[in-house]
């Protein structure tokens, strides 16, 4: 499925008069009986990429952008509370663990959320902490989930360099995976984190062969 025109000129009409309730229902025919892979890959992240076009075209005002992403958010977070689909006992007892957080000072995190949705929809443990989560907050609950991986993404390389010694001890205990544009080769190596590609639908089915080769499948 993908936001036909209509759909979105309709959608975006909405967003640029701040029509929160005709924006709610644009949304809700979008996602209306979509399958949670399908609404995210079809729905979330193409609108996602629009709202990065038109914030770098400039025609995406800082009161849109909040707009857009306090709307996105609270679809997300009810995407999120659907319970997964029931697994037997002893496959959810092996089944894997992923943390999934934004390092201090990226609060862009809505696509590591989508990828969060996405690895919960295949039967992974996600425990996700969400935008500008402190570096020693992170290395606590790595420890006390023992996540099978940790992601984290960010959008500038410094904010995973300044925090390269602590990251690195992360990555000596849990596999560490970097991703979004801060997380060009050079970081990667800095940190000891292995990349994602930048495609979230792309990035889950790395990240589920991994976990599967890691665990002898679940």
């Amino acid at each position: 499925m993908t936001i036909t025109t209509t759909t979105s000129d309709e959608l975006w009409a909405a967003v640029e008069t701040f029509d929160a309730e005709a924006a709610e229902v644009a949304i809700a025919r979008l996602l209306w009986d979509v399958p949670l892979s399908g609404a995210v890959t079809g729905v979330v992240l193409p609108f996602l990429q629009e709202v990065g076009d038109r914030w770098e075209a400039g025609t995406l005002s800082v009161a849109h952008e909040h707009f857009v992403s306090d709307m996105l958010r609270r679809k997300l977070t009810a995407l999120a509370a659907v319970p997964p689909a029931p697994l037997l006992a002893d496959a959810a007892a092996v089944a894997p663990v992923v943390l999934l957080a934004c390092p201090p000072g990226e609060r862009h995190d809505m696509v590591l959320l989508c990828v969060a949705l996405m690895l919960r929809e295949r039967g992974v443990r996600v425990r996700f902490l969400g935008a500008d989560t402190p570096v020693p907050a992170i290395l606590t609950a790595a420890r006390g989930t023992g996540a099978d991986a940790v992601v984290l993404a960010a959008t500038r390389p410094t904010m995973f360099t300044s925090h390269a010694s602590a990251l690195r001890k992360l990555a000596a205990d849990h596999p560490l995976y970097a991703a979004g544009r801060g997380a060009d080769d050079q970081t990667l190596a800095e940190i000891g984190a292995l990349p994602l590609p930048a495609d979230p639908v792309r990035a889950v089915v790395v990240l589920v062969g991994a976990l599967a080769q890691l665990r002898g499948g679940w």
